[in-house]
């Protein structure tokens, strides 16, 4: 008989999955499911300053590792970084052009890749699932 599976392990197969078809579907753009993370959320901040403390905090990710994700992005070309004009001691980050070019293709990947997971419910059960997934965030982040 199998042993049962706890809802924290759904979790982690499923952001194994859903990351390794993004990381293929992301290839020929030259990233992984993780940068592309990043560059939609220098994206959504638009004209606002971005530095590497506000990925950090916003990613829950260690200096280094932000760092790390930075300069692959700024080797590959899609982001540069600069001093803050605020504060002297902080790097700010800006997306290039290159990223709009294939902003669009990043978007259709992650509809695509929404749209296959969610196959099957109806938007009672999405608006549903999300808030369940939500609570569940919530929850693990107090404790």
């Amino acid at each position: 008989m199998l042993s049962p599976v706890f809802p924290g392990e759904y979790i982690k197969m499923i952001s194994i999955q859903f990351m390794a078809h993004a990381d293929a579907a992301l290839r020929p753009l030259g990233l992984t499911c993780a940068q592309s993370d990043v560059l939609l959320y220098l994206n959504a901040r638009g004209d606002q300053e971005t530095t590497v403390q506000d990925i950090g905090q916003h990613f829950r990710l260690k200096h280094p590792t932000v760092i790390g994700f930075l300069r692959r992005l700024e080797d590959k070309g899609f982001v540069t970084t600069a001093v803050s004009e605020r504060d002297r001691r902080c790097r700010t980050i800006r997306l290039t052009d290159k990223f709009s070019e294939v902003q669009r293709v990043m978007n259709d990947i992650r509809l695509y890749l929404d749209a296959q997971a969610s196959r099957g419910f109806s938007e009672a059960e999405m608006a549903q699932l999300e808030e369940y997934l939500s609570r569940v965030y919530r929850n693990i982040s107090e404790s």
